[in-house]
């Protein structure tokens, strides 16, 4: 029987360790390949599998810190030039670098992520709602989850859930990233601090209840190479809003609500549908139940299987 080995890379400053512990690591232990699942080395000694979540820093580098978009755009470009396969994790993600880089199809594979089997409906209702509670959430929400940065679009859903007046309340759940997310000026200004709740960074364990006693999940992101909430809170036969950007039609197929994110009209009115209308939110419950049972890690594993053949 075969037994994984672990290495951790020492500095825990990732640029340092990324850039010099990983290739000397590599060249010690007799690696023939290794896999790159989110930014390579900027020199590497063996040949690599690198993987691509999306191009939003090349193509929306105003979403990120400045130094960070650079170190980023710099490495994925490395990347895509030296890897001798590309695993994006859409359709969509592997037309985003055919189209930026020119590289061939055969250099690239389509792996899309999975969900975890503990997303699930739940099995004990009163339970899940219980742990949502003790978050400090009282009646029926809406839920974002997810980093709250300025291309996940918060601002325009905040003011059209101020459109919409519905009786739940809107749940925003995740880190605040960044000085441009638009979330506390538009909180507000439109006087929501009693209607949107912001609880910012929840551990593992909060997520599922979270999912499973929500409305719906609202997730109008302006850019995702994948979008694993989608599919998450699909899991959970939590009904979904999503939006017309980038990979997320792709991923949300005919199981969402999706809306235009420039549009805070769009949004309203995708909004309003699933909150008053019960019968499409448990036709779209029935429908993500089906779609998420399509992105399994069993699946993603075999993928990635192929592109490591390739390289080998």
């Amino acid at each position: 029987m075969c037994y994984p080995i672990y290495r951790i890379l020492q500095p825990p400053v990732r640029p340092l360790s990324i850039a010099l512990t990983l290739p000397a690591m590599l060249v010690r232990d007799g690696v023939q390949f290794f896999h790159s699942t989110f930014t390579p080395p900027p020199w590497a000694p063996k040949p690599y599998v690198f993987t691509v979540h999306c191009l939003s820093s090349l193509r929306h580098p105003e979403y990120f810190d400045p130094l960070t978009a650079m170190r980023l755009n710099a490495l994925i470009k490395i990347g895509i030039r030296r890897a001798r396969q590309i695993v994006c994790v859409s359709n969509t993600t592997r037309e985003d670098v055919q189209e930026a880089f020119g590289v061939p199809l055969e250099r690239m594979i389509v792996t899309y992520n999975g969900v975890g089997p503990e997303f699930t409906p739940p099995s004990d209702p009163a339970g899940a709602r219980a742990q949502v509670d003790a978050l400090g959430i009282r009646g029926e929400y809406i839920l974002y989850l997810g980093k709250q940065q300025a291309h996940k679009n918060l601002a325009r859903l905040i003011e059209a859930y101020h459109r919409v007046k519905p009786d739940a309340q809107l749940v925003l759940a995740g880190r605040e990233q960044g000085a441009a997310t638009g979330i506390s000026e538009a909180v507000e200004r439109l006087g929501l601090r009693d209607r949107v709740i912001r609880l910012g960074y929840v551990p593992s364990t909060a997520r599922l209840p979270l999912y499973q006693c929500a409305r719906f999940f609202a997730f109008p992101s302006l850019w995702e190479g994948f979008g694993i909430p989608v599919i998450e809170a699909m899991a959970c036969g939590t009904p979904v809003l999503t939006s017309t950007a980038t990979s997320l039609p792709e991923i949300a197929g005919d199981a969402a609500v999706i809306v235009d994110p420039l549009s805070i009209d769009s949004i309203a009115e995708g909004v309003a549908r699933l909150d008053l209308n019960q019968s499409l939110r448990q036709q779209l419950r029935s429908k993500g139940l089906q779609r998420a049972r399509q992105f399994t890690w069993e699946n993603c594993a075999r993928h990635t299987l192929e592109a490591y053949r390739r390289t080998a």
